[in-house]
């Protein structure tokens, strides 16, 4: 199993990666065009921030598994070690719902996208809503496996 972790933490990680490049590409074409050639690209604007969007739910399941988000660990800390392990196994279970409530109201974004269309691209909504489902299922399956890792001990073979 933690091979496949690594596997799809590398793939976010991968996917990010693309998709700032496309946004720095996007809206460095939009300067040059603005400035260069004094004509704008009517389309730019929108596709940056629907590539914003997407880097940030997908950025959230990736940083997560990374342990990149801030947090506060005094609690933690200060606990002796079988409470301050079931304080971080609740914490991973509540980000799981996080990660399912996510997957929920997605659904439903995609579901009230599926008549409508972006304004200068004429992409269909659902498109870009569908990073949302994707993103809450991603966290909430490494918050899961976080969860189980910190819940079960590992059993050494010399004990």
């Amino acid at each position: 199993m933690d091979t496949l972790d690594r596997l799809i933490h590398q793939f976010l990680l991968w996917t990010v990666a693309i998709l700032i490049f496309t946004m720095m590409v996007v809206t460095f074409g939009q300067v040059v065009a603005r400035y260069g050639f004094s004509s704008s690209l009517s389309w730019s604007e929108e596709l940056g921030r629907y590539l914003f969007v997407w880097i940030t739910f997908i950025g959230l399941a990736a940083a997560f598994q990374s342990r990149a988000h801030v947090a506060l660990d005094f609690l933690v800390t200060l606990l002796p070690a079988r409470p301050s392990r079931g304080l971080v196994v609740l914490n991973a279970l509540l980000v799981a719902v996080v990660g399912a409530a996510l997957v929920i109201g997605g659904l439903s974004l995609i579901k009230f996208g599926m008549n409508q269309r972006s304004a200068a691209l004429g992409l269909p909504m659902y498109l870009v809503y569908s990073v949302i489902p994707f993103s809450g299922s991603m966290l909430s399956y490494f918050a899961l496996r976080e969860a189980w890792r910190r819940a079960i001990p590992v059993r050494r073979a010399d004990a």
